[in-house]
């Protein structure tokens, strides 16, 4: 990449009636998204690795509250694999253990609706990285890094497993921005803390490095190989710009 294209990351709120604006549509898409999908199921993206057992996760509402006592079954690339009841939460689990890699289309079909989401399952020893989607929603609005963020997380998800892991912005809002910014469509994990860090270290996932806040690298500390931030951070390494993050990842040199 041409050094012309680096822009250092300076202090934020450099653009902000029309990053507000936009993120604030954004949001409501999301919001209204979910509102939509709420009057019947949300069914949850899952990261793991063969031979490791995990739960298959759905959800059932109606409008904003919890729909429990509703029945499905769980279905992966059209072959059902198991029955599930949801709780009075509204949340449904199916213990499942993979046997072959690869990216899967998991369905759920109840008596509330219908969802889809993504089963991904990678070796134990693919390294993946993962972002904080709330704090790339914010790097690409405020500094206007969206043309060169795509352009490094395409290069980042060549060489690693890329993954999103999104908060309070909600997957709906993060698939819209992945969408709309055209970046890598990965899977979009819900669960940012550390014991969502600690389950995927439980699949047999490597974490090799975080990329995103001050308090989402210290919520991997101990679990993740490499840790990065936009800001500082005494649990990661500040990267300057962009182009900064593949020279930390060894991007323009060997693969790990």
């Amino acid at each position: 990449m041409a050094n012309s294209r680096c822009r250092p990351f300076g202090r934020p709120f450099t653009r902000w009636p029309g990053a507000l604006i936009f993120l604030a549509l954004l949001l409501l898409a999301g919001y209204f998204h979910g509102r939509e999908a709420a009057a019947g199921i949300s069914l949850y993206d899952q990261l793991a690795t063969p031979s490791r057992p995990f739960y298959l996760k759905l959800r059932t509402h109606r409008g904003p509250l919890p729909m429990g006592g509703v029945r499905g079954t769980l279905w992966i690339d059209g072959q059902p694999v198991g029955t599930v009841l949801t709780g009075v939460d509204g949340y449904g689990f199916l213990k499942y253990e993979a046997t072959a890699t690869g990216t899967f289309i998991l369905t759920a079909r109840t008596t509330a609706g219908d969802a889809e989401s993504r089963l991904r399952i990678i070796t134990p020893s693919t390294p993946v990285v993962f972002f904080e989607a709330e704090t790339l929603l914010w790097q690409m609005l405020s500094r206007d890094q969206g043309p060169i963020a795509a352009d490094v997380l395409a290069q980042i998800a060549s060489k690693f497993e890329l993954a999103y892991l999104c908060g309070p912005m909600g997957r709906g809002a993060a698939r819209q921005l992945i969408r709309e910014r055209r970046l890598p469509d990965r899977v979009i994990l819900a669960g940012k803390n550390r014991d969502r860090f600690k389950q995927l270290a439980h699949r047999g996932v490597r974490i090799f490095a975080v990329v995103g806040s001050a308090r989402f690298v210290a919520a991997a500390r101990g679990l993740s190989r490499r840790a990065f931030s936009f800001e500082t951070s005494p649990h990661a390494r500040r990267v300057a710009h962009w182009e900064d993050l593949l020279d930390q990842l060894n991007l323009k040199g060997d693969a790990p």
